[in-house]
């Protein structure tokens, strides 16, 4: 336990934590007790709700003072920062446990595992959050009557039925922070969002970020199917001691050999380019399944919905480089070609419909501003419709609204 102590009064301390911020009110005799254990390793839970009473254990516990003894030296650092602008109802990363089985939990990951190029997507998970807030803020009149409406689709949402909740930034000082740490604080909140039953919606980042979301999911979910949509199969090798590292291009060779990922689903993958064989084979790994995104336009996304293994959870993995306009500096890799909206958008709404859809992700979303047909406005649409299903949304014949008072 690493704490800071200082006096209150002469009954009183105030302890606080360098993880997260936090800071308690104890009586100098519990004080007294947590000091005395913070010298001792290897503590039981059974050891510590003994010694400091159930109440403190949990309170402690909630607020991050105690650490599991296998927690990475990168959680000390602290976990999430208060989004300035939520989609959803704000939840502090301590209050995790407050979800409902089925509820959203929102949060961006400012991940970018290599550097250079003229594309930033750090922080380009920001412009979907701002698109969602847009329709999905907390009213500020403090209305529970207010509704969101679904053109398209001909349905409204009642606000009160809204089950999305936004943690803020996976938080990340990129002077002394590497992605691996800011991975590993990302894992960790996935990790406690499922266990309560929870569905992590992860606003990238780079693709490299799969490897931690996807991995987390592992003890929950011991046979999980990934839904990887992209441009790019990030298979990519090239017979080098760099392979070695993970990263955006070759994340998914990481995430094929996690063994409760069961099927993977790569859709919209196109593309034409030059392989080294040099100290390479090649060789099918039945895991793996493609749409390419030539198939999923001119004859449909009928063979993957057909044949998607509907017994397992899916977690879907979307590179906003599959859509046909992402272009630079909207991502860092536009390739020609891809998958348009509204195909894509009908096959989204047969996928939350038909299977169960335990996560998402949205990555290598560029930094730059974006207008109404940008990718970061299509991921957020994407997931509007996910809320809305989850939500119980119903149809609505009419939107036509006037005032009590008048015509």
């Amino acid at each position: 336990m690493d704490a800071r102590y200082v006096s209150i009064d002469a009954n009183r301390v105030e302890i606080s934590s360098p993880f997260g911020g936090k800071r308690l009110r104890a009586r100098r005799a519990i004080v007294a007790q947590l000091q005395s254990l913070s010298v001792e390793a290897g503590l039981t839970q059974e050891a510590l709700v003994l010694s400091l009473g159930k109440e403190v254990f949990q309170a402690l516990r909630k607020y991050h003072f105690l650490l599991p003894e296998d927690a990475s030296s990168a959680l000390v650092g602290g976990l999430c920062l208060p989004a300035r602008q939520p989609a959803g109802r704000p939840l502090s990363v301590f209050d995790i446990d407050m979800l409902r089985a089925g509820d959203v939990a929102l949060l961006h990951a400012p991940i970018q595992s290599t550097a250079g190029g003229s594309v930033q997507v750090a922080a380009g998970g920001q412009r979907v959050r701002s698109q969602l807030s847009e329709c999905f803020m907390r009213s500020v009149y403090g209305r529970s009557s207010d509704v969101m409406i679904d053109l398209d689709f001909g349905t409204k949402l009642e606000e009160r039925d809204l089950r999305l909740f936004d943690l803020g930034d996976v938080k990340f000082s990129p002077a002394i922070d590497s992605a691996r740490e800011v991975g590993e604080r990302l894992a960790y909140v996935c990790r406690r969002v499922v266990h309560v039953g929870g569905t992590p919606i992860v606003l990238g980042g780079d693709h490299a970020q799969a490897f931690y979301t996807i991995g987390a999911l592992a003890e929950r979910y011991q046979r999980l199917g990934v839904l990887q949509i992209d441009a790019h199969p990030d298979l990519y090798v090239l017979g080098a001691p760099c392979d070695a590292e993970m990263n955006h291009a070759n994340v998914m060779h990481w995430i094929r050999q996690m063994k409760h990922v069961a099927a993977i689903w790569q859709v919209g993958i196109r593309d034409f380019y030059r392989q080294s064989t040099h100290n390479l084979r090649c060789e099918r790994d039945v895991k793996i399944q493609t749409v390419s995104a030539l198939e999923a336009e001119t004859r449909g996304y009928a063979r993957l919905l057909a044949q998607m293994d509907r017994s397992l959870p899916w977690f879907i993995s979307f590179d906003v480089d599959a859509l046909s306009n992402a272009e630079s500096p909207q991502t860092a890799t536009p390739v020609l070609g891809g998958l348009s909206f509204y195909p894509l958008l009908a096959c989204f709404e047969e996928l939350i419909r038909t299977f169960r859809i335990v996560g998402m992700e949205f990555v290598e979303i560029g930094d730059a501003d974006q207008g109404a047909h940008g990718v970061a406005a299509i991921a957020a649409r994407l997931i509007s419709r996910y809320l809305f299903h989850l939500g119980g949304a119903q149809p609505h014949d009419s939107f036509v609204y006037i005032a009590n008072s008048g015509r």
